[in-house]
This record gives C-alpha cells, structure tokens and sequence, in this order.
C-alpha cells in the first residue's frame, strides 16, 4: 500500500507543477457555479425563486370550497417543491401557461407534453360528499415512470389518507358529543366544535411519521432568494470537473507508456496492480478535491447538502470512482495522446449535460431523461437531488449508488484486463 501512496503522490506532485491547474481547479468551476446557478433561479426575487426544480402538478378543482382547498395546502405542505398550477402561478409564469386560459383540454394538453408532471382533479361535491360520510373519488393522472420517482403519487395519497382520517374524527366527535346528555348544541356550535376537532386531529395526523416524509423528506427551512439555482448548480458543476480532473490520466498513461516511463517503473520492485493503483489514487484524490473545493464554495453561497453526511460523502466517493475506473478503460481503447484528449473532452462536455449537471433532469422531455441515464452523471444528481431537495437519506440514494458502483466495478475489470505496460 505504502508504494501505492507513493506513486499517487509523486503524480500529485507532477501534476501540480503544471501551469493553470489552481485555475482548472478554483477559479473557472466556481464562476461556472455562480454563473449556471443565476441561470437556474438564483438571485431571483422571492416571487419567483424556490427551493428546488419545481414540480408543476395541474389542479381541476370543480368543487372551489374550503374542504378542498385545505386539502390541496395539505398537498403543498407535503413538499416544497410541488406547485399546484394554475392556482399557484405568479408573475415569473412559474406554471408555464404563457397567458393562456387553463382548462380540461389544456390541462390534459399539459399532461401529455409533460409540462405538468401529474394532474389532480377534485369533482364538484367534494365537499358536501366529505360532510356527509359519502365516498368521493379523487382522479390522479401521472407521467411518471422508472426513471422518474413517485414521489408526487405517494404525496397525494398520504394527503388523502390524513385528510380523510381528520374528516372522520370530525364527523364522529361531533356526532359523540351531540349524543351526550345534556347536550344541546346550535349549528353554528356544532360547526364550530366539528372544525375544531377536525384541525386537532390533522395537527396530529401531521405530527405522525408517513410514507412520503421517509421518501421525500419533510420541508426544508425558508429558502434564501438563491437557494434554487445554486442548488443545481454547485452540484452539477462539481461533479462536471470532477471528469476534468480525472479524465487527463488518460492523456497522462498514454505519454508515459509513449516516453517509457512505464516500462522504467516495471523495471522497479513494483507489481502492474501497484503502478496502475498509484496511477489511479492520484486521479481519485484530485477529484474529490474538486469536490471539496466546490462544495465548501457552495456552503458560502447558502447552499445546504441534506441531513445525512455519509450518503452525501459515497456519492462524491462513487463518482469519483466511476470516473476513474471509466478513464482506466477509455485508456485501452484510445491510441495516441490527441485521440485522448480529445475523446475525454468530448465525453466531459456530453456526459454532463446529458446526465444533468447543467440543468435539472425534470426539465427535460421523459425521453431525454431516459437517455440521460446512459451517463454516470444522472446517478450521481439523482443522488444529490434527493438529499438537498427532498431531505433524503441513505436508504433513498441506495439505487444511485448501487448503479454507480456497478458501474464502476465493470469498467475497472475491463481497463484491468485489458491494460498493457508495454
């Protein structure tokens, strides 16, 4: 191990001594982080700004009563992300109806396009069948599919399921009390005593753990006017030069092997695992230091990286991991230094926007998002998403990282195996 670290550090060293490379490292990513972050939201007035990518659920709402409109600011509370459209829309269009009349046609027009994400519609009566004991359908429409969480369904149906329960507590506490000896209670006493009982049983209700606060978190605390757009960007930039930083080792190997430097090193008492382990670990190591350099930047710009440490810390290491198993393999294919570099730079400046690091994923039609998948990027910001956005936790992020480390392990036993010295 000990020939390793000092094979990755002699590269460190080597790598260093280059001109520019605190430029590389500080300078451009972090004006690109502030620069995609203004892009994306941030600095924006509160009217306009959120904690997150927003998630457009279009709202038929027949019914236009108290019942239903506490129960679609149930919906709401549910995650800060949600914006219920067009109740919701505010000078910024943030529900992207461009002016025009939303209605039934427009709002299935929306569903299809994937503008909206989900439409939710409440029939008239809503109220009145919910005040008299009679069951009431709510209609649920969704784009959702594998590479999209359903979030959005289970949110619905923890509302309704804590809406109806605190609707029965009402309507049975109101009918114990009238039953009561004694008792003698007006309509507007009544009304007034149901509604009290209703409130008391949603608070705790509210109070009560559920299966949408364990998949998207509880709402994070009041956003500052930037949060939003540097909570994509920080993240997305991030990861992006952490392939800037990795990738060279490609260019790098290529010029040894072409300069003999390699073949000097097999003439020393070191295995082919030792030097490609060096190589390797100096290649990592840079990478989560532009990891940690950005990051702690993004700290400064408010930007908050969710409650759970260790998830955050093995997506940065998985990353970097995959990145530099892909470069190992990439290294075996590629035959000259100008070849490489190019490819690597090619693969850079594709990967990243393609998996998200530039833009969230939730702008973008369901197809694109398909695709995106292709690159390591898009496991990673899903990884991010979930903890910065939706407060998750390690449990929720397990996917992203098992696709990553999958990932990574198929292309270290390629470049492995098909790695030559010589």
């Amino acid at each position: 191990m000990r020939k390793i670290i000092d094979i990755a550090i002699n590269d460190l060293r080597i790598v260093f001594r280059e001109r520019g490379i605190w430029i590389n490292l500080l300078v451009i990513p972090i004006i690109l982080s502030v620069v995609i972050g203004l892009a994306n939201g941030a600095g924006a007035s509160s009217d306009t700004a959120s904690t997150g990518p927003s998630i457009l659920i279009d709202v038929i709402d027949e019914d236009s009563s108290p019942l239903s409109g506490q129960f679609l600011d149930e919906l709401r509370a549910a995650n800060a992300n949600f914006v219920l459209c067009p109740l919701d829309n505010n000078n910024g269009d943030v529900c992207q109806l461009g002016g025009n009349t939303f209605d039934a046609a427009q709002a299935e027009t929306r569903l299809r396009e994937q503008t909206s994400l989900a439409l939710l519609e409440l029939p008239a009566g809503f109220s009145a069948a919910l005040e008299s004991g009679t069951n009431v359908s709510i209609v649920y429409r969704s784009n959702e599919e594998a590479t999209a969480p359903s979030y959005i369904l289970q949110a619905v149906q923890a509302t309704v399921q804590r809406f109806g329960a605190s609707i029965v507590a009402g309507r049975v506490g109101g009918q114990v009390v009238a039953d009561l000896p004694g008792t003698a209670l007006g309509d507007a006493e009544r009304a007034q005593l149901v509604a009290d009982i209703r409130q008391r049983a949603q608070t705790i209700l509210n109070d009560q753990p559920s299966v949408v606060n364990a998949v998207i978190g509880t709402p994070q605390e009041a956003a500052t006017a930037n949060d939003g757009g540097f909570n994509q960007s920080v993240p997305g930039i991030a990861t992006m030069y952490v392939m800037f930083a990795i990738f060279p080792a490609a260019v790098a190997l290529m010029t040894e092997r072409k300069q003999g430097t390699l073949q000097r090193l097999v003439t020393l008492p070191l295995t082919r695992a030792q030097i490609l382990g060096g190589k390797m670990l100096a290649r990592f190591l840079l990478g989560m230091l532009q990891y940690a350099i950005v990051f702690v930047f993004g700290y400064f710009l408010g930007v908050r990286y969710g409650s759970d440490p260790v998830a955050l810390g093995l997506t940065m290491v998985l990353f970097a991991l995959c990145i530099t198993a892909l470069t190992l393999a990439l290294s075996t294919l590629l035959k000259n230094e100008n070849q490489a570099g190019a490819i690597t730079l090619l693969l850079t400046l594709t990967l990243a926007p393609l998996g998200g690091a530039w833009w969230p994923l939730e702008v973008v039609p369901d197809w694109m998002r398909t695709i995106g998948h292709i690159s390591p990027v898009a496991w990673a910001m899903d990884s991010y998403s979930s903890l910065i956005f939706h407060g998750g936790g390690l449990a929720d992020v397990l996917p992203y990282l098992g696709v990553l480390a999958a990932l990574t392990i198929v292309f270290f036993l390629f470049g492995v195996i098909r790695f030559r010295i010589e």
